[in-house]
């Protein structure tokens, strides 16, 4: 008999295979039957957890959801100066991205656009939030230029946005981590002051062969 930390092992394990599934397929044409198949499971095993696949994708999106916002605030709290914490969350976030198919968000638009709501309003008012917050403070700080930080902010996202899901990675003799650092130093460069620069580049020097 399974005691609760087996049970709690085995639907973890459930859910992480089908999120990064999920995430690099899309839901809509994959079956359950094809998932047990994969893990090598009955689908009465997967169903005494998820009884739906509506349940599946509603728990899968808390859970990220809820992953996000403790990163993120997990940053936030952090010692060091503006700077750090803001391309560590950008880079956080970048990252989430790249995990994440065209399939997945068209498939979430089409068939569940209120999850796809329920994201939007949380990239909004958590992570945009306080990436808004860091700029303004990095701006009293002397450490950002007066720039409005909505534009900041929209620069970034269409910025890696456009290298993730596009061809230009394909298309062009980079590699991904490649393509975000040169987009990144372009943008950091423009929106900070002569402090703010010899911070960010205190930080890539310090994390040159990381991911933040």
């Amino acid at each position: 008999m399974k005691g609760k930390s087996d049970t709690n092992t085995e639907r973890l394990k459930i859910l992480r295979f089908i999120t990064e599934k999920f995430h690099r397929e899309g839901f809509y044409k994959t079956s359950m039957d094809e998932i047990a198949r994969e893990l090598r499971m009955s689908k009465k095993t997967i169903y005494k957890f998820f009884p739906t696949k509506e349940n599946l994708l509603e728990v899968i999106c808390q859970k990220t959801i809820s992953d996000l916002t403790n990163e993120v605030n997990e940053i936030v709290s952090e010692k060091g100066d503006v700077i750090t914490k803001i391309v560590r969350i950008i880079n956080m976030y970048s990252n989430f991205i790249s995990d994440i198919s065209e399939r997945w968000i068209s498939d979430l638009r089409i068939h569940y656009p209120l999850v796809v709501k329920n994201l939007e309003d949380f990239r909004k008012g958590n992570i945009y939030s306080k990436l808004l917050k860091l700029i303004e403070t990095g701006k009293k700080e002397k450490l950002i230029e007066n720039y409005p930080g909505p534009i900041i902010i929209n620069n970034f996202i269409i910025s890696i946005h456009s290298i993730l899901h596009s061809d230009f990675v394909i298309n062009n003799k980079f590699s991904l981590q490649e393509a975000i650092k040169y987009s990144f130093d372009m943008l950091f460069n423009g929106m900070l002051t002569k402090k703010g620069k010899e911070s960010y580049n205190h930080q890539s020097k310090m994390y040159k062969n990381k991911n933040l």
